[in-house]
């Protein structure tokens, strides 16, 4: 059984584009109709500011926590690192929001009418360090698109006789056909009922695997992932680090922030976010362990961890990979719009909003194609993700120092250099670490992966926001 997942049954063409379509359908007439009171007003528009109640924002911080990739990425965690990696990787996503609940208010003493973190940047270093931290913005929820299509990719050619190029180009149509309309505040009225219809199914798909899936106690026993991990440990500080900062760049969850009625409902929907995120993932990421633990996959089979999760739907009735289809075209449907109004705001903010609302939109139209092409070529979802987060390890902190009354003397150049400093202090640490040149600096690609046997990883993703802070103070 531990090769299933390359037998798996999938569900039929004609159902598989029955249930696509269907669903992207009902998502675009629910984007239209959200978009309807913003698609003229460049307020509501681009920012959506003091929009949202409480239970609003919670649905999306959610969505802008979890997409597709949840569905290989956290499996594979529990498939190495066991529970103890599975809950680290559960706290690391749901924490960091916790941040937002903190620092919004903060933004908004500074500027009550504040909206976003480049504004906020533009006003406080001035536009130098507003292209460079605008660019690395674009860039970072770029990387973000390209894993979310990859992701789908994936799960349609598992899933489907279907070829996957048609339904993700069109999903990516259809998030671009109603935030192109409606921006922000389409995307979190949708995100909102999107993410109803996910809890529910994954209620469902729970039920249906505690119902089919029951190892003994002997197989558990037998194949571990219960005790803790060393690298479960270290798990806890690197994913709770790399996803802390890597939040700080990502539009999203600033729009969300800012489109709190007030800090009081922000502080109860980062609450109520913090436990909907933590639960999902780590039912999830559970699928891991229990794969190995039911045999349908095996660290001896040929079929890799982060495919554990779909070893466990090919084990079950048809209907359950139908509910999948749907589950991971509704959640790449939140990451998708996501990033493309996070896009629209970067872009427009690049410009120092001297640009028309119709220009941002055709430059997010064009960029899909690279992406689209990017996601073709299937990089690593996971490795992208580290990427990402290393780099924003190394370089936001000096930019939050703007913030703090008692950091006014810090000027541009001074944020500027601990940006490097910090992208330095891993090729440095590297370097000792490792004992030569060439593969201490190689550390910043992070090509050996996050499950390594040292802590060059650790190691790096704390020398990081440190060696930032240095280099900007020095």
């Amino acid at each position: 059984m531990a090769d299933s997942a390359s037998q798996q049954p999938k569900v039929s063409g004609p159902a598989a584009n029955a249930l696509i379509y269907v669903t992207l359908i009902i998502f675009l007439v629910l984007g239209l109709a959200a978009g309807w009171r913003s698609h003229r007003n460049a307020g509501l528009f681009l920012k959506a500011i003091r929009s949202q109640a409480v239970w609003a924002l919670a649905l999306n911080f959610l969505a802008v926590n979890i997409g597709s990739g949840i569905f290989f990425t956290l499996p594979e965690v529990g498939t190495i690192a066991g529970i103890t990696g599975v809950f680290a990787y559960a706290f690391a996503a749901a924490a960091p929001l916790l941040v937002f609940a903190v620092v919004g208010p903060l933004f908004r003493k500074h500027n009550s009418r504040q909206w976003s973190m480049t504004a906020f940047i533009m006003e406080r270093f001035g536009r130098p360090l507003h292209v460079v931290y605008g660019t690395i913005c674009t860039l970072f929820v770029g990387m973000y698109l390209v894993s979310e299509l990859t992701t789908i990719y994936s799960v349609f050619e598992l899933l489907t006789p279907v070829h996957p190029l048609a339904p993700m180009i069109v999903i990516c149509v259809v998030t671009t056909i109603y935030t192109a309309f409606g921006g922000v505040f389409a995307s979190l009225l949708t995100d909102a009922v999107q993410c109803v219809l996910i809890l529910v199914l994954m209620v469902v798909a729970v039920v249906a695997v505690a119902v089919s899936v029951r190892p003994s106690k002997a197989d558990i026993d037998r194949v571990g992932l219960v005790a803790p991990t060393k690298m479960g440990g270290e798990l806890f500080v690197i994913l709770t680090l790399a996803i802390a900062f890597s939040n700080m760049y990502h539009q999203g969850f600033w729009q969300r922030t800012f489109a709190s009625r007030s800090d009081r409902d922000l502080r109860w929907a980062t609450g109520i976010a913090f436990w909907l995120v933590f639960v999902v993932t780590a039912l999830v990421g559970m699928a891991g362990p229990l794969a190995a633990w039911a045999g349908t996959w095996s660290a001896d089979s040929d079929v890799p961890g982060s495919s554990a999760f779909f070893t466990i739907v090919a084990s079950l009735s048809g209907w359950v990979s139908g509910l999948t289809l749907v589950l991971t075209t509704a959640l790449s449907c939140c990451a998708i719009d996501t990033c493309q109004t996070a896009l629209f705001a970067s872009l427009y903010d690049l410009a120092e909003q001297r640009v028309g609302i119709w220009v941002v939109r055709a430059a997010v139209v064009a960029l899909n194609v690279p992406v689209i092409v990017l996601a073709m070529r299937a990089p690593d979802i996971l490795q992208v993700y580290l990427l990402a987060d290393l780099l924003a390890s190394a370089t936001i902190l000096p930019v939050l120092c703007g913030l703090f009354r008692r950091l006014d003397f810090v000027h541009w150049t001074d944020a500027l250099a601990g940006c490097f400093g910090g992208v330095v202090a891993v090729g440095c640490f590297g370097q000792v670490y490792l004992g030569n040149r060439h593969d201490g600096w190689r550390l910043l690609l992070l090509d050996g992966g996050l499950y390594v046997d040292d802590e060059r990883v650790l190691g790096a993703f704390c020398f990081a926001p440190l060696g930032s802070v240095v280099a900007m103070l020095a």
